[in-house]
């Protein structure tokens, strides 16, 4: 189960570092548009669920061949059939108990929000029980209750998937500003990637997103927030690797390339 989760972890953050660097090397405009807009929403989705499987857990999408296996497995080991129908689940492992647990969900970008929502809603509170000063334990605490409103746009969105709303709004919806022609309250790209330029070594502060006034800006700032805590993570991880896997080797030679590029 720990080689699955790594696996897909970093897996999934070579999607979301291959994301940003053909994010930065879109140049037609001057402005923040529509397609940047999109591109910087999945590199945030990609980042959240790598940080999910570096916590272990994955949401995923069971389908029918995965049912059948698993519930061929469930009558042939233990002699039950277990009700699992083909949908999305969050799917916990639990290093102390040994136990995998499902829990259903219905809808592929909502769903992985406010799991990972709750994620960072415990990692506030967990932080404050680890051995460091009570200065850096409150900076801690303090960054995920920041990430954690930021989701919510400052609580109107409960399960943690405003990013989601505006990339639909962007892709469903023509959102005025990021299409052609652009208003004057379209942010510049190049100002805001110039705030990001240390995501390849997980370097990146962008303070409190929910303290930008415009919208696009406030948006830019959060997917970037939980894009450097994913890469963050999987140096940290790959750093703690004896010998690099397939994967995580993979994950290196993609942020070395990007760097190079």
């Amino acid at each position: 189960m720990k080689k699955c989760l790594s696996l897909d972890a970093f897996r999934f953050s070579s999607h979301a570092a291959q994301t940003v660097h053909e994010l930065e090397k879109t140049t037609a405009y001057d402005k923040l548009t529509s397609w940047r807009v999109i591109q910087a929403y999945y590199a945030a989705y990609f980042s959240a669920h790598a940080v999910l499987r570096f916590f272990g857990k994955s949401f995923s999408h069971l389908e029918r061949g995965h049912v059948g296996f698993l519930s061929g497995r469930c009558k042939s080991e233990a002699g039950y059939a277990p009700s699992l129908p083909s949908s999305y689940y969050l799917i916990e492992s639990n290093p102390k108990t040994h136990d995998v647990n499902f829990f259903r969900y219905g809808e592929s970008h909502k769903d992985l929000w406010k799991c990972f929502l709750d994620l960072i809603a415990d990692l506030e509170q967990q932080v404050l029980t680890l051995r460091a000063s009570q200065e850096r334990l409150q900076e801690l605490s303090a960054h995920f209750l920041d990430l954690k409103e930021a989701l919510t746009n400052r609580g109107q969105f409960p399960s943690g998937n405003w990013l989601s709303s505006v990339r639909n709004e962007v892709n469903y919806k023509s959102l005025e500003g990021v299409w052609f022609p652009f208003s004057k309250a379209t942010p510049s790209f190049e100002n805001l990637l110039g705030r990001v330029r240390g995501w390849r070594v997980g370097d990146v502060d962008l303070g409190r997103p929910t303290l930008e006034g415009n919208e696009l800006e406030r948006f830019f700032a959060t997917a970037f927030v939980v894009v450097d805590f994913c890469i963050s993570l999987s140096l940290d991880y790959r750093a703690l690797t004896e010998r690099e896997g397939r994967r995580s080797g993979g994950f290196s030679r993609l942020v070395k390339l990007t760097a190079a590029a």
